[in-house]
């Protein structure tokens, strides 16, 4: 592309440097010739000026072909990098950061530019911007009815819109004088779905610096972010669900075994030893058939809550399914876990949880084994705090 330019106004400088001298070969044959000259003289420079408005014309059209071309290499790549972005990184503010400084250079007239997320409460604040000031920024808290692309379409959200001078003067804002002084902006919102996700603005103090062709431009990247937007929100619940149990908030015992694993590895490398525990709630079947599995539930995310508190940043912590959970506490000895979980049922059992009219008293049943002295699998280590459980379970009932 850069050979093609450089060699295309050469072109123009050859063909100026030619035109010129064909007006001093006029001059100068006017000068030997006399009057008699000037017909020809002047059908010359008739030519040349019309051959210059074909030129102008000409150059013009490339020009707008080079800015077209810079455009479409930008959008490509943009389109590519913004995808990557979306779907491998976890920090969205980034994202939004990379969709703005890609557009500002697509449309480098634009003075200032935001994405803005819309809250559940129905207030949009900025997730990125160029052009603002850190406290505009920071004290940016704008309801959804008062931005300037609901006040155009009454509320009407579809699809990106050019706001004109015309338009400002027409509709209301709650920004003071001198806060901002657009004249033409780009507005396009983003949807999850059916969900009015935020909007994006490219705003510009110039009357006419937007035209149809560049709100088509905002208008097909938005539905490109859509798109993907939605895919990564897809993916994202899908890892929650492989992760997350949703009753307990604790790991799903899968996800549990998977970190398991990487901790295992490193207490092999550093020799470093652990605690393995196994839980199992008291009393849970009695309440399911008699309380019905709401009350049961409840008693579940009660204890989990509780044995949640037993661990440390380090330590992981999952729910293996039923009334059953499973804890592994890094660099500890059974003794210390011994009796802050000896503790923590002890709290526990001090706050009886009420149905109604009724109580119900919470409590669990615990297993421990340590790496590597009682096992050195997670199999082995489960199997042999699971007989630990048992035998407490039957020496309280």
């Amino acid at each position: 592309m850069r050979v093609f330019i450089n060699s295309s106004e050469a072109g123009f400088v050859v063909a100026a440097l030619a035109q010129l001298g064909i007006v001093a070969a006029s001059l100068v044959a006017l000068h030997s010739f006399g009057f008699a000259f000037m017909p020809l003289a002047v059908l010359v420079l008739i030519s040349l000026a019309l051959i210059n408005l074909g030129f102008a014309m000409v150059y013009r059209r490339f020009r707008t072909l080079q800015e077209s071309s810079r455009r479409l290499s930008l959008l490509a790549e943009m389109n590519v990098q913004v995808n990557r972005e979306i779907l491998l990184n976890e920090d969205i503010e980034l994202i939004y950061r990379t969709i703005l400084n890609y557009l500002f250079q697509v449309f480098n007239t634009a003075s200032t530019g935001s994405v803005l997320i819309l809250s559940e409460e129905g207030y949009l604040n900025f997730a990125a911007s160029r052009g603002f000031s850190e406290e505009f920024v920071n004290k940016f808290h704008l309801k959804l009815e008062d931005c300037f692309l609901y006040q155009v379409t009454g509320g009407v959200i579809e699809k990106a819109r050019l706001i004109t001078r015309e338009d400002f003067l027409r509709i209301e804002t709650v920004f003071k004088p001198g806060q901002w002084e657009y004249k033409s902006v780009i507005s396009a919102p983003l949807f999850i779905g059916d969900r009015l996700f935020g909007i994006l603005n490219l705003d510009s103090a110039e009357s006419g610096t937007y035209d149809a062709q560049d709100v088509e431009i905002v208008e097909r990247f938005r539905t490109q972010i859509e798109v993907v937007l939605v895919a990564r929100e897809r993916y994202t619940l899908n890892i929650k669900r492989y992760q997350v149990d949703s009753l307990t908030g604790l790991l799903t015992r899968r996800y549990f075994e998977d970190l398991f694993k990487i901790s295992l590895d490193r207490a092999l490398r550093h020799k470093e030893s652990f605690v393995i525990a196994l839980f199992d709630v008291d009393g849970l079947k009695s309440v399911n058939d008699n309380l019905g599995h709401q009350a049961g539930d409840r008693m579940l995310l009660a204890v989990a809550n509780a044995l949640r508190a037993s661990c440390r940043n380090s330590d992981i912590i999952g729910r293996l399914g039923g009334d059953e959970f499973i804890a592994s506490y890094q660099l500890t000895d059974v003794r210390v876990m011994e009796k802050s979980i000896a503790g923590i049922r002890s709290k526990l059992q001090a706050k009886p949880m009420r149905f109604g009219d009724r109580e119900h008293p919470l409590s669990f049943s615990y297993g421990l084994a340590r790496f590597p002295e009682d096992g050195a699998d997670l199999e082995t280590l489960t199997a042999l705090a699971d007989t630990r459980l048992y035998a407490m379970k039957s020496a309280n009932k």
